[in-house]
């Protein structure tokens, strides 16, 4: 069932405990997006807690400059709740095991702006002109009738910055950069928290970038260059980096000329494929990665392959030569 921005406020307003859910390896607007809205539910007296199904589980070294991690727990740490609410997850395998948890509950919704979302919990929020979740979060707390603090707005605004490349792709809209202004406008350390998440890398994850960008391949689908780089468990473990870390390189691989698509394939602590893609626009990297059991937008997306690094490029390539 489709529900308003509004209605699912008076829900949580309604709630004695809630239980906001990030996807696996939660981005800033996953993150921030849950802890905002966890922290204005807090104001209201309402249980809150913020988790994720990452195993190991821990908040990504980019993150940890949010504010309030006090309200995040382990999945097996969460408290039964009267609502559980996933934010930007595309689909339910993107919360793990806590998408039994939300089944499980009085009160299960799923909000979300991915072109690729599929339903998978009974009331649903999904809006895919919206470029980040963050500004969902952020009507749902004006609907809440919930001063901002800063440590909402610092969560928001880079919840926004994130999924807007600090405002540099071509999703940023008008609105996203007027809630920036809002945000900012509360005090926050915005600068701060632009170098935490796109600015600091430490010496080992720069030599692990030196590395593979050393090994870059530009191949050829679907009409368009296709820069590609591989990070295997083995070259992370080299450098000391965790899977977590990696995806950031995408930044690099989707500056080299001539290139419409970027794809970085790094292999998890399990030994699993996983892409992360870009695009500039021309080709649809949503539909391709949805097409091998992932999501995202027409400019960002991944998925997780199930065979080794090469069968699992040569999917998402000959996707995009069927777009």
């Amino acid at each position: 069932m489709d529900v308003s921005l509004t209605d699912i406020a008076s829900r949580l307003r309604a709630a004695d405990s809630a239980l906001l859910v990030a996807h696996v390896n939660p981005d800033a607007d996953a993150l921030g997006s849950s802890l905002a809205v966890a922290v204005a539910l807090e104001a209201l007296g309402v249980d809150a807690q913020v988790s994720f199904p990452d195993d190991p589980f821990e908040v990504p070294l980019a993150l940890r400059f949010l504010p309030r991690q006090d309200l995040i727990v382990a999945p097996e740490q969460a408290i039964p709740a009267d609502l559980v609410m996933s934010m930007d997850a595309s689909s339910g395998d993107r919360i793990g095991r806590l998408l039994a948890v939300g089944e499980s509950a009085p009160a299960f919704i799923a909000v979300d702006h991915h072109a690729s979302f599929v339903p998978f919990a009974p009331m649903v929020h999904a809006d895919a002109t919206r470029p980040a979740t963050g500004l969902l979060a952020l009507e749902i707390i004006d609907a809440l009738g919930v001063d901002l603090t800063p440590d909402m707005a610092l969560c928001l605004y880079a919840a926004i910055s994130s999924d807007t490349g600090s405002f540099r792709f071509a999703s940023t809209t008008p609105e996203s950069m007027r809630a920036a202004a809002r945000l900012m406008e509360t005090g926050i350390d915005f600068a701060g928290a632009a170098k935490a998440m796109f600015d600091t890398k430490s010496r080992d994850f720069l030599r692990l970038q030196a590395e593979v960008m050393g090994d870059l391949e530009v191949l050829t689908a679907g009409g368009v260059a296709v820069a590609v780089i591989r990070v295997s468990r083995q070259d992370r473990d080299r450098h000391g980096i965790a899977f977590t870390q990696v995806e950031s390189l995408i930044d690099a691989v989707r500056t080299v000329e001539g290139v419409e698509v970027a794809v970085v394939l790094t292999q998890d602590d399990h030994g699993l494929w996983r892409v992360s893609s870009r695009s500039l626009g021309a080709v649809d990297v949503g539909r391709a990665c949805t097409s091998q059991g992932g999501g995202g937008h027409v400019m960002a997306a991944g998925f997780t392959g199930t065979t080794d690094a090469q069968q699992t490029l040569q999917g998402f390539l000959d996707a995009l030569e069927l777009d």
